[in-house]
């Protein structure tokens, strides 16, 4: 507490000893049978004020000790027990009332934190339970191929794909707020992860006729397998989303002295100026442009999300009316040295 903190919870107290002091001065000067030798009066003036100062240092020693004890209690032991350190009743009854809210907060912390896991247990099931149906209609529908018309089979493919990408999505949100639990930092090869990466869309480059080019070499980075790959499948997710018909998307991988870049264009109308800025803002999604898959503008956002936590940069370049390129950069000491702090 600061002196002028102290001044401003005493005021009223010293208010009245100067109004006291004044009205006897007052007395004295306008009593004139009241005899008092002007020295004397000095004298008193002298003994009043010295008497006040210390008054006033001892008071401000005494409830500055008081708030730093009331701080100590709240900040690092606050118990019913100790509540005994508090000598002062004002002390004791704001130091129960402090105890009284920290326990309260404890019990509702404690029924969230038990509301939560119970809704995360039904959330995990659910996405197991779900796969179940999504595998069986897939089996259906590859089963009666020949059956159905191209077009028919085409829809309810990419539609089950979407049910599927969005079952995955919800299932990596969930384990990114667990992150420091479920990595594992491994030397990968760039191509293992580009291989992984394009698993399962190669029926939706066959739809829309989109011609597929990986160039580079591969390259040994430093980061999680399984991270790593959900952030480009979701790249290139978004690149199926957005190349035209008989359009390109195009894979590179660059080695620099200290980083490796995967780097994935694709061709189509790209992405405004002023929306760049936007692309990794959670539930962003363009309002031309979209092709196949429906998009829900949070695929980005969560491998922007993971990305950080890997501590990779991903990026994003454009112009419009003719591409768009998403960068992941890996970068081994920057990594080991964040993920190490989680």
């Amino acid at each position: 507490m600061s002196f002028l903190d102290y001044l401003r919870e005493k005021w009223m107290t010293y208010l009245f000893l100067v109004l006291g002091l004044v009205f006897t001065l007052m007395v004295y000067k306008v009593d004139r049978s009241f005899r008092l030798e002007s020295s004397n009066a000095n004298y008193i003036l002298m003994g009043w004020g010295l008497f006040f100062t210390i008054f006033v240092g001892i008071d401000y020693a005494i409830l500055r000790n008081r708030v730093k004890r009331l701080k100590a209690f709240f900040h690092l032991k606050v118990s019913i027990e100790a509540l005994d350190e508090l000598s002062y009743p004002t002390d004791r009854e704001y130091g129960m009332l402090i105890y009284s809210l920290a326990v309260a907060y404890e019990d509702y912390k404690a029924e969230i934190y038990s509301k939560a896991a119970e809704e995360m247990d039904f959330i995990t099931k659910w996405l197991h339970d779900v796969k179940v149906p999504i595998s069986a209609t897939r089996l259906i529908l590859e089963n009666h191929q020949q059956d159905i018309p191209r077009s028919l089979y085409q829809s309810i493919d990419t539609e089950l794909f979407s049910i599927e990408e969005s079952v995955q999505r919800v299932f990596y949100e969930i384990k990114s707020n667990r992150f420091q639990d479920d990595y594992r930092l491994s030397r990968v090869n760039t191509k293992k992860l580009i291989s992984q990466a394009l698993k399962g869309y190669s029926s939706f480059f066959s739809y829309n006729r989109i011609n597929i080019a990986i160039e580079g070499e591969g390259h040994e980075v430093v980061t999680d397998e399984k991270w790593s790959g959900y952030i480009l499948s979701q790249i290139v997710s978004n690149a199926v989303k957005y190349t035209p018909v008989n359009g390109q998307i195009i894979i590179t991988t660059k080695k620099t002295e200290d980083e490796t870049t995967i780097s994935i264009k694709n061709t189509g109308k790209g992405i405004l100026d002023k929306d760049i800025g936007q692309i990794f803002n959670k539930g962003y999604t363009a309002s031309e442009g979209r092709q196949g898959m429906k998009s829900t503008g949070y695929g980005m956002y969560l491998s922007k999300k993971l990305a950080n936590l890997l501590g990779h940069r991903l990026t994003v370049t454009s112009e419009y009316g003719q591409y768009a390129i998403f960068h992941l950069v890996f970068k081994e000491n920057q990594t080991l040295h964040h993920v190490t702090k989680l």
